[in-house]
């Protein structure tokens, strides 16, 4: 059961959709410190404990766990399975329909893929930085149209694709403005930009407060940013060349173990990003 608020007091429509089923709540919470009792004592003396020490020297250093991770596609839908519980693809289920060309920007081993098998009106061109989990989501037969690059550069001419999806990889890029920039490139007029992410869910009252995004380096998930859904229509807003504008922001708590986890309550939010028409005011 969900409940749902739009508020339109801006030009940015917000839509709020919150998960009001308390069983399924304390089921997730459940399932949460079941993983937590079981797999954090190995995660902490293999993974976490080399971690702490190696960031002293390296800010930037990757994690034991990361690094398997991204060499072993099965341990990524391991992960994936175990995060997003009780199902990989949970993550995209309030995400409409695709339709026409669009280019996925990491894509991983193809999860979104997989969960849009019955979309018909759709192309999808894949894109990520990892060619072994583009390897593994194309033996899967989720993946076609692949693109080994990053999204600062796309080798693809102007104006060559209607949609453009960050499906929850929006985190994980490092410099926005550039990524902004290049998707203004190759969006076509009139073209949407959808970033479906999660952000840091902020409770009344408990004390929190996130004034800007940050980035920060997990043990976990690597270097990413961390946003609160305030931080990160700001953070968007401050990125954005003028071609793009913001125009929506829908947030739905869907039911998966991320968005419940006892330490970064977290909801998912999909921000819809368009470009301007040809004499569009600004």
């Amino acid at each position: 059961m969900a409940m749902k608020t739009t508020l339109t007091t801006s030009p940015i429509q917000h839509q709020v959709s919150r998960h009001t089923s308390p069983l399924g709540v304390m089921l997730l919470r459940f399932i949460y410190l079941m993983y937590y009792a079981l797999l954090y004592p190995p995660y902490y003396f293999w993974n976490k404990r080399d971690f702490k020490t190696q960031t002293k020297k390296n800010p930037f250093y990757v994690s034991k766990l990361v690094r398997l991770v991204e060499k072993h596609p099965r341990l990524y839908e391991l992960s994936m399975f175990v995060l997003n519980f009780p199902r990989p693809t949970a993550v995209y289920h309030f995400l409409p329909e695709l339709q026409g060309r669009v280019l996925q920007v990491g894509c991983g081993t193809g999860l979104l893929n997989k969960h849009a098998k019955g979309w018909r009106h759709v192309e999808f061109f894949n894109l990520d930085i990892n060619e072994k989990h583009l390897q593994f989501g194309m033996k899967k037969g989720r993946l076609h149209n692949c693109i080994h690059s990053g999204i600062y550069q796309v080798e693809k001419e102007d104006e060559c694709f209607d949609k453009i999806v960050f499906a929850r990889c929006f985190h994980h890029i490092r410099h926005h403005k550039k990524a902004f920039k290049e998707c203004a490139r190759l969006l076509n007029k009139g073209g949407e930009l959808w970033i479906l992410d999660p952000v840091i869910l902020e409770e009344q009252g408990s004390g929190k407060q996130m004034s800007a995004g940050y980035m920060a380096n997990s043990s976990i998930d690597g270097v990413i940013w961390r946003f609160t859904k305030k931080a990160f229509i700001e953070h968007v807003l401050a990125s954005l060349p003028g071609e793009l504008e913001l125009i929506s922001i829908t947030e739905n708590r869907q039911p998966h173990l991320t968005n419940y986890n006892l330490k970064y309550p977290q909801t998912d939010i999909l921000a819809v990003i368009r470009k301007r028409s040809e004499g569009e005011n600004k």
